[in-house]
């Protein structure tokens, strides 16, 4: 299906196109486990922030901040997520389905595996990142 700019695509469309995806309340592209997954890295930082750095008075006011702008940082999506829901459907993929399903991207289509491991990428290299940083915190001091 081509359209120009200007043109209103006609709802009669292939079911993995972005107008079939349009009536799909936002964040229903994943199952939750992805989000969950990319949630936990980023508790496992904030964790592993905490255990190593958080000795001092000053550290503690860093971290507190820090840990109240992740939460809020995950909450908002989430009240988004719920708020969207009941407006539009919400219904999920089947995280067994979700594994091998196409999955179109900016660069391309990929599976529901890769997908998930492109997603986690930059939360689980952050979150090894923090256990190195702790680690050599602790060690060397």
């Amino acid at each position: 299906m081509t359209t120009h700019s200007g043109d209103v695509p006609s709802g009669d469309s292939e079911p993995g196109s972005s107008v079939a995806n349009m009536s799909r309340a936002p964040g229903a592209e994943f199952p939750a486990a992805v989000y969950l997954s990319v949630i936990a890295a980023f508790a496992w930082i904030v964790l592993a922030s905490w255990l190593a750095f958080g000795a001092g008075a000053e550290a503690d006011l860093g971290l507190g901040i820090a840990t109240v702008l992740g939460l809020v940082f995950f909450a908002l999506p989430i009240f988004m997520f719920k708020t969207a829901a009941r407006h539009f459907s919400a219904e999920r993929q089947r995280l067994d389905d979700f594994l091998c399903a196409p999955i179109d991207t900016a660069t391309g289509t990929l599976t529901g595996s890769q997908a998930w491991v492109q997603v986690l990428v930059i939360p689980l290299t952050l979150a090894f990142a923090a256990i190195v940083f702790g680690a050599i915190r602790i060690f060397v001091a």
